[in-house]
């Protein structure tokens, strides 16, 4: 559904034919890319940057490739269920979202 409304600027604003499916998964292909592979290498994403945070697996050290896999798969559905799996922080012990429990990382400040 993401990659759905990602493609209508390229699109003319008309939904992508069923036959263009390929083009969707390229989209999701991309997002997985930037977000899990970032989390892996380096903890973070340009934009944690830019916030001084950092992914961390429970242990401290950066997460493998996959649970950065894992939570770059459960943040689209976090975030897409009204964002009651980001408001799962208010109500989690150690404040961390329901993504974040599920693929066993946390989100922290920046160390220095």
């Amino acid at each position: 559904m993401v990659a759905g409304f990602a493609v209508l600027p390229f699109t003319g604003g008309r939904a992508v034919p069923a036959g263009a499916l390929w083009f969707q998964a390229y989209l999701l292909a991309l997002l997985w890319a930037y977000f899990a592979l970032s989390w892996w290498r380096i903890g973070r994403s340009v934009g944690a940057r830019a916030w001084r945070l950092e992914v961390r697996a429970r242990d401290g050290r950066l997460p493998s490739l996959a649970r950065a896999s894992l939570r770059a798969a459960l943040a689209p559905a976090s975030i897409g269920l009204f964002g009651l799996g980001l408001l799962w922080c208010l109500l989690d012990r150690e404040g961390q979202s329901a993504h974040d429990r599920l693929s066993g990382t946390q989100l922290l400040e920046e160390s220095k």
